[in-house]
């Protein structure tokens, strides 16, 4: 009873923190912003990605450069890319042993000169509007950089179902009124788009002066100590993202960035909320649904969202396991705090 009880107040107090959190987190929409803006992508053995990603950033009419950098890829990934033919593509190949120095790299040796970088994954595809979008979001709320969760194509029933915690746990974990301020400790970022101005980008050291697995963040953290302003939203409308086939791959996917954000202590605690949530399903579909509405997403996994409350517990005590255990291991490298993931 007194379990019971407490779940669903706890359920509540988390769907009252994402009602209020809806105002700071909105769905970006298309409007028009003609700057300039020079789009970085990282990758590593996303032969069949590659080109995709890379088209789809060229289609946007305000990107004057798009700049790739081949970090040590084992596959076709670089023969993908010459197939793109169009003159602001320039493509670098060089092993920088993961994704924050290969994006540090790729900007200071890509030729980028733009006034705005937006940093992309090789699995996100922009829509022609998404970079223009995003200025006048930045533009709109007073901010030094914009970043946003693309609409997740999920390939699996596990991706359906897990892929979107990240989000949930975004609107119903963080204070969004005080994350637009600049103070560095209610910051959240998402590096597979993640627009910055250039100059607040230098002024903060950029990636080469980061050292955290979760580099998003640290991103994010950086420019606030600088004193920039990091605006947040859904970008469902203006990029999709592809979700993970498997539950390993789910739960590494958003493990990795629990366990090296808060460690075993931030895993155990994710794992005891969803597992209350999982047995108080009336504020949990309730707040499923909103993120649902926000995100652009499926509704038929908020139908079983206990259930997938329940494997979210399961995979972030999983991730605790194989990061205290250092098996967290991610596109063939092993991670490690202070180590850079690989490209993705």
């Amino acid at each position: 009873m007194w379990l019971f009880l407490a779940a669903n107040l706890i359920g509540l107090a988390g769907l009252i923190v994402e009602l209020l959190n809806l105002r700071e987190f909105p769905l970006v929409r298309d409007a028009p912003a003609p700057e300039p803006v020079d789009v970085i992508v990282a990758m590593r053995d996303e032969a069949e990605r590659a080109a995709a990603c890379v088209r789809a950033a060229l289609d946007a009419p305000n990107v004057a450069r798009v700049v790739v950098l081949n970090d040590g890829s084992t596959d076709a990934t670089l023969e993908a890319l010459a197939a793109v033919r169009d003159p602001r593509l320039h493509v670098l190949d060089r092993d920088c042993g993961g994704k924050r120095a290969a994006l540090a790299y790729a900007v200071a040796n890509g030729g980028a000169a733009s006034a705005w970088l937006l940093f992309v994954d090789a699995d996100v595809r922009l829509t022609p509007a998404a970079p223009g979008a995003l200025v006048a979001h930045a533009r709109a709320r007073g901010a030094d950089a914009v970043t946003v969760w693309p609409r997740v194509l999920a390939p699996s029933v596990w991706s359906s179902l897990l892929a979107p915690y990240l989000t949930f746990f975004l609107l119903q974990a963080l204070p969004m009124r005080a994350a637009r301020g600049t103070d560095p400790r209610f910051a959240a970022g998402n590096g597979a788009c993640f627009l910055v101005r250039r100059d607040a980008y230098d002024l903060c050291g950029g990636h080469a002066a980061l050292d955290a697995v979760v580099e998003d963040v640290a991103l994010a953290r950086a420019l606030k100590r600088n004193g920039a302003r990091v605006a947040l939203g859904s970008g469902a409308e203006l990029a999709t993202i592809d979700g993970y086939e498997s539950f390993a791959q789910n739960v590494r996917g958003y493990g990795r960035s629990l366990y090296f954000g808060a460690g075993v202590p931030g895993c155990a605690a994710f794992a005891l909320w969803q597992a209350l949530l999982a047995i108080a399903p009336l504020p949990l579909y309730a707040g499923r649904a909103v993120a649902a509405a926000r995100m652009r997403e499926s509704w038929w996994p908020v139908v079983l969202a206990p259930l997938a409350s329940a494997l979210a517990a399961l995979g972030a005590l999983l991730a605790a396991l194989e990061g205290a255990t250092g098996r967290i291991v991610w596109r063939g490298r092993t991670l490690r705090p202070g180590e850079s993931p690989p490209a993705s």
